[in-house]
């Protein structure tokens, strides 16, 4: 009980408890996140040694409500399968999302962002970046950009545009892949690309990308022309005659790209005749994924850095007040990094331990996450006596802003119980 109260009291400080979250409801809800565990005895794991959704989804909202700070929320849980993270993310990308494939090849989720001119795609672009890390990247600007470089592919470009001839695809894909690779990211919004299906077959050719989906911005051309008039942007191509050139443009060549992949199954239509707000929900949820793949990022780095003996990664993914219920407090709640440093010198040159991640479970409402799965570990001894053991862990997250205003996760409570069976 004194645990739970302490608990309480520090999530009070924190802001993350609302006042109508009575100590009776975290009560509830902190041995629900060590999977089932009563207060003073040990939980029942399943099959997979994670308790099913369905049983633990209150004990999820409950972790949520006390590390959000919200009333009410709808849990997003999606059950994954088993992660091995011998080989996970290295210290140089803690704290991002990995980039590369098991083979260390660059690995990029691509999403193609079309509409016609004045549907409002760069302000959704923009509010995507805000919110879900993407990196927003624009053909044309990657041109404009190489051509005042005045590298040698940019006095080639100027020179093809001059002469009224159209830059081979080739190159424009290949801007893209520069910048792609250059950005220290994994996920892309390509505005305004394929523009036509050369670029659409030249880009899959030469990347052997496929991209996650289409995010198209359907607006009539009427709203789109009076949006268009409306800026005040001293944009000399805004005039009807252009306009009307542009939107003829887009109809003949990117179209057919839109269709060519709706036949796929791969675009997403979004109604982009209402405000930027009102179109912004609705494409809010097609990102889920994304977080929650950060999110599942983030915990396998952690738990990477805890078999290699990372501190600095460890400490680099934890906020600096994190708590903690594990077996080697002896039910007491631990409060900052100092304990869990003693155990990551002590373990140094003791052998080696390899984690599995079994059936995590991810539930996410704004700025909180919960991420909930058995960890598997096999542990070899200085000696090469090798065991293996099974927890229960539960881990919540926060989601914050950094001093240049990038988003990153920290841990800032975890629980730990020793699996049954």
């Amino acid at each position: 009980m004194a645990a739970r109260n302490a608990l309480t009291e520090i999530l009070k400080k924190r802001g993350r408890l609302p006042s109508v979250f009575s100590p009776r409801v975290l009560a509830d809800a902190v041995p629900c996140a060590a999977h089932g565990q009563k207060s003073g005895a040990a939980g029942t794991a399943d099959s997979v040694g994670v308790t099913s959704p369905e049983t633990n989804k209150w004990c999820r909202l409950g972790w949520l409500l006390a590390a959000g700070g919200v009333a009410t929320l709808p849990a997003v849980v999606s059950p994954s399968e088993s992660i091995a993270f011998s080989e996970a993310s290295s210290e140089g990308s803690a704290g991002k999302s990995a980039s590369g494939g098991p083979d260390g090849s660059f690995k990029p989720q691509i999403i193609f962002v079309l509409g016609g001119p004045g549907s409002g795609k760069g302000t959704q672009c923009a509010k995507i970046v805000e919110e879900y890390g993407f990196t927003h990247l624009s053909a044309g600007d990657l041109l404009r950009a190489e051509i005042k470089s005045g590298s040698s592919h940019g006095n080639m470009i100027q020179n093809m545009i001059k002469e009224g001839k159209i830059v081979p695809a080739e190159v424009t894909v290949g801007l893209l892949q520069k910048a792609m690779k250059e950005s220290g990211n994994n996920k892309f919004l390509i505005d305004g690309f394929p523009r036509n299906n050369d670029n659409r077959t030249v880009f899959e050719k030469q990347t052997g990308v496929d991209p996650e989906f289409i995010l198209f911005f359907d607006c009539p051309e009427d709203v789109m022309v009076k949006r268009l008039l409306g800026r005040n942007q001293g944009r000399i191509d805004d005039n009807m005659d252009t306009i009307k050139k542009r939107f003829r443009v887009f109809l003949d060549q990117s179209i057919p790209v839109v269709n060519h992949y709706d036949l796929r199954g791969k675009v997403r239509k979004i109604d982009a005749t209402r405000s930027p707000d009102e179109v912004f929900q609705a494409v809010s949820p097609l990102f889920t994924k994304f977080r929650e793949g950060d999110l599942l990022d983030h915990t396998k780095a952690l738990l990477n850095a805890v078999d290699t003996g990372d501190y600095k990664t460890y400490s680099n993914l934890s906020d600096a007040q994190l708590t903690a219920f594990e077996p080697e407090a002896q039910g007491g709640l631990v409060k900052g990094l100092d304990f869990h440093k003693y155990y990551f010198d002590r373990s140094s040159g003791n052998g080696s331990s390899k984690s599995t991640m079994v059936a995590p479970h991810i539930a996410i409402a704004g700025n909180a996450g919960i991420v909930s799965y058995t960890r598997l570990i096999q542990m070899t001894d200085a000696s090469g006596k090798v065991e293996s053991k099974a927890f229960n862990e539960t881990r919540v997250w926060e989601r914050r802003k950094t001093a240049d205003g990038a988003w990153e996760w920290k841990n800032i409570h975890f629980h730990r119980s020793q699996a049954q069976g």
